[in-house]
């Protein structure tokens, strides 16, 4: 009995190796399998990095000829311009050669601040115009405009306006009547009342045309018409009556005159 069972023990440890040489080849097996595989990830982000490298090298490059081929030309002029492309044509600019020969008298002209300026004053006054109301006024003739989206009085309306640092719409022309006519779409109180008979504008001036309907003036405050012809777009409507409004003030940077307290 205690031999047979020595053997069995024995015979049971020389087992041991073996298993634990397996699972360790296993082991080595799958590690191995996991380094190729960060190997090869490494290898792709490489080759990435490497091809962004170059076209970031490639831009700089583009940028630094762009920057030195600006600065070695200067700018041409736009009337230069045009003697250029007329010389390389082989026509004459001012209708005569000097003795002759391919020489033109007018003179290589290279641009400056002043004369840009000069010839593009009319584009830097349109975008400007931009800058020259508040956000939701509309520029016209040095002057701002505002077009109501809430309905008041025509006292509300003016205390608004006033709120706001202008007053009441007085329209002095056919322009500035055609304008808000056009630009409004619904009936706004403008700045003009009736006292004692007589149409009066809230810069205490007369009225002098006018371009009323052809319904009656029974009533004492003055009202637009958006949409209407220009030409015959005035109501009057009673003060008390609630509607949109229209005001005006001086554009930035413009003189401006005060509305008069008459009214």
């Amino acid at each position: 009995m205690y031999i047979k069972f020595c053997r069995n023990v024995s015979g049971g440890h020389a087992k041991l190796p073996d298993e634990a040489n397996t699972k360790l080849s296993v082991e080595l097996k799958k590690q191995h399998e996991q380094d190729l595989k960060v190997r090869s990830s490494l290898g792709v982000y490489r080759a990435f990095c490497l091809v962004l490298s170059l076209i970031c090298l490639v831009l700089l490059m583009v940028i630094i000829a762009l920057c030195i081929k600006l600065q070695s030309k200067p700018p041409v002029c736009h009337e230069t311009e045009k003697w250029i492309e007329a010389k390389e044509e082989g026509g004459n600019v001012n209708g005569e050669r000097n003795d002759g020969k391919e020489e033109w008298s007018q003179p290589f002209q290279v641009c400056s601040l002043q004369k840009c300026q000069a010839h593009y004053s009319e584009q830097f006054s349109l975008v400007s115009d931009c800058n020259k109301c508040e956000k939701g006024w509309l520029y016209f003739e040095s002057t701002c405009y505002f077009l109501s989206k809430n309905r008041m009085t025509w006292n509300g309306s003016r205390d608004e306006c006033k709120r706001r640092g202008g007053d009441l719409a007085v329209i002095s022309n056919q322009r500035v009547q055609t304008f808000l006519t056009q630009n409004g779409n619904l009936m706004y109180w403008i700045g003009l009342r009736q006292r004692t008979g007589t149409w009066v504008w809230v810069n205490n001036t007369a009225l002098g045309h006018s371009y009323w309907s052809e319904s009656s003036r029974q009533y004492d405050c003055g009202i637009i018409k958006g949409r209407d012809p220009p030409e015959r777009s005035w109501n009057s409507s009673p003060c008390h009556v609630n509607s949109f409004y229209i005001c005006q003030k001086g554009a930035r940077g413009q003189a401006t005159t005060s509305p008069g307290s008459g009214l």
